[in-house]
């Protein structure tokens, strides 16, 4: 009977399980790009500028019309246009990574497990 162990390989990069996701999506704001794990995103501006907003206030809850005033730096918009944003940013990360969270009858936030992080020196 042989008792020994297997001796694990190194511990390195390791590529992403499809079990768990893509992997974190990282914010860099110096080259304004947006990597879902090891894929870049193309996002337009809004959208870049809408997801770092959000990232940057965590937890709390943003109405249409603070989110067109905030991102888009006005308020004579119709408000349903967050709402398209907000539907084409899901869309690109996919259903299984959770990033805005929809705030009934309020507005929306960043999720509370958003898998995110704002990288500024990139």
């Amino acid at each position: 009977l042989d008792l020994r162990r297997a001796v694990a390989p190194p511990a390195g990069p390791t590529p992403h399980d499809p079990a768990t996701g893509p992997g974190p999506v990282r914010i860099l704001t110096g080259t304004r790009r947006v990597r879902h794990g090891d894929v870049e995103v193309a996002l337009t501006r809004i959208e870049y500028d809408l997801l770092l907003f959000l990232a940057e206030h965590p937890r709390r809850v943003f109405t249409r019309l603070q989110l067109l005033a905030n991102v888009w730096g006005y308020e004579h918009a119709v408000a349903r246009t967050v709402d398209v944003h907000v539907r084409r940013l899901r869309a690109k990360f996919g259903p299984d990574t959770p990033l805005v969270t929809t705030v009934y009858g309020v507005g929306y936030r960043l999720a509370d497990d958003a898998p995110i992080e704002v990288d500024r020196d990139a």
